[in-house]
């Protein structure tokens, strides 16, 4: 019986903390980017490359959608491609997005030409992510890991739905593929690295999460809705818990009256 009453408290406790109306957090990866288009000339403009033609337009775009949401907030990674992608819409809501270097792209490692970062290595790294190997990293200097990058990712994304989670409205968060797409796994309850993997983000593509049980849970993943716990589901839990509780003190009461008949 303690346990019941133990899990029905966490139960009452999660439930009451989830407000009628709760901020909305999209993750959304940066546009197209002349490392995308695969015309970046250097290892740091591969680091830190501008927009493409196209990225610019896709930043507009991005802009025309988002003005139907209630945007409040802005953050970005410290990379130009995140903040000139969310420029338009910055302007478009008069907000100053604010920068966050640990939200920053995965960090391959220290890289002296191009072939140092040819596709071929890095997709091998990708790869052997995907096939479960978290740990793997190129043989560069300095290179992250997936739990690496997870690691440094993490505490920005906690600290901002720590910040906004009894704000209304909806929050933007502006990064990129590996370090939004493959670290929400990590981050979302109902969301598995067979899935992220599988579904990788596009430019300009929209994760959006949503709060229940003051958990953090994928509601949209680029167009495809997910499964989440309903605010109903957990009033059901707690009807039941409660009905388990009531059946078991009735079975203990009427046990110590057979015991001293």
């Amino acid at each position: 019986m303690p346990k019941i009453a133990t899990l029905f408290a966490t139960l009452l406790a999660a439930a009451s903390a989830m407000p009628a109306q709760a901020a909305s957090f999209l993750f959304i990866r940066h546009a197209e980017s002349t490392a995308n288009a695969g015309t970046a000339a250097t290892p740091q403009e591969a680091l830190d490359p501008p927009l493409t033609a196209l990225g610019q337009q896709q930043a507009i775009d991005l802009a025309k959608v988002l003005a139907s949401y209630n945007v409040t907030s802005i953050y970005t990674s410290a990379y130009q491609r995140t903040q000139k992608t969310i420029a338009p819409t910055a302007a478009l809501f008069g907000l100053t997005p604010t920068i966050d270097a640990r939200t920053n792209e995965w960090y391959y490692g220290d890289a002296k030409s191009l072939s140092d970062v040819s596709n071929a290595q890095l997709y091998g790294v990708i790869g052997a992510w995907a096939a479960g190997n978290t740990a793997a990293k190129t043989d560069l200097p300095n290179a992250e890991s997936l739990d690496d990058l997870a690691a440094r990712v993490l505490p920005a994304w906690q600290e901002i739905i720590d910040a906004h989670r009894n704000d209304t409205g909806t929050i933007v968060i502006v990064g990129h593929g590996a370090e939004t797409g493959f670290v929400m796994p990590y981050f979302a309850r109902n969301v598995s690295s067979g899935f992220a993997f599988a579904n990788g983000m596009r430019n300009t593509g929209i994760i959006q999460v949503e709060l229940v049980g003051g958990q953090p849970y994928v509601t949209n993943w680029q167009g495809t809705a997910l499964a989440v716990p309903e605010p109903a589901s957990w009033a059901m839990m707690l009807t039941g818990f409660g009905a388990i509780g009531y059946v078991m003190r009735r079975r203990r009461r009427v046990a110590t009256r057979v015991s001293f008949a």
